[in-house]
């Protein structure tokens, strides 16, 4: 059995969203002064790798913490696309995706997690590419930036239509060394109540029976 950890680290300086709130750690007590250790943690709630509710950007919307976990536990698919701006249903079709596949979109953003300065040209999911995902009825998609839309647009579309669909979407993955293919995902978040979002430890397991 092989794991992938397919989640970005969360530090100080690390690339976040423009407008969201950094990450910062700070510390509280110490060994030293107080003989253990504990620190302060803030960030956002769509930080570093992390998974969107319904209600991130649908009125009425569920919260994360009523997503259902079946639907971040199970077989996914990687599919590696070369598209350098918008992912279209022609980059798609060719792969063969099943109804009620959890798809995990690798593209060249994987490239972008490390560097700290927001790269506003990466690659996203165009809205009738979430129209053919939606109507395949997957239970999943994610992908490598902080994003599935594209930045320069307000109107949120691929999300609005994958959310409405009850497809949960995961955002900010390290698809970098991991192949196109299938594996076993574990992608849970915190039980944040009543949260538009909160960080995953993703991972990527070979060698399960699926």
């Amino acid at each position: 059995m092989v794991i992938h950890d397919i989640t970005i680290p969360l530090f100080p300086g690390m690339v976040s969203y423009p407008g969201d709130p950094p990450f910062q750690s700070e510390p509280v007590y110490s060994l030293d002064k107080d003989g253990y250790c504990l620190s302060m943690l803030s960030m956002g709630s769509h930080c570093g790798t992390h998974l969107d509710a319904p209600s991130h950007c649908l009125t009425g919307g569920g919260s994360v913490d009523r997503i259902p976990l079946e639907l971040l536990i199970g077989a996914a698919r990687v599919i590696e696309v070369a598209a350098a701006g918008s992912i279209l249903p022609d980059h798609l079709i060719p792969k063969g995706i099943r109804e009620g596949d959890r798809v995990l979109l690798k593209t060249r953003n994987s490239g972008f997690l490390k560097d700290p300065m927001f790269q506003p040209e990466y690659t996203y999911l165009s809205s009738e590419a979430a129209e053919y995902l939606a109507a395949k009825k997957v239970q999943l998609v994610g992908i490598d930036y902080l994003s599935i839309d594209d930045s320069t647009s307000s109107a949120y579309s691929s999300h609005t239509i994958l959310l409405s669909g009850n497809s949960a979407v995961l955002e900010g993955l390290d698809l970098s060394e991991v192949n196109e293919g299938d594996y076993f995902l574990v992608a849970l978040p915190l039980k944040i109540k009543d949260c538009d979002g909160s960080p995953v430890r993703a991972v990527l397991i070979e060698g399960i029976n699926l």
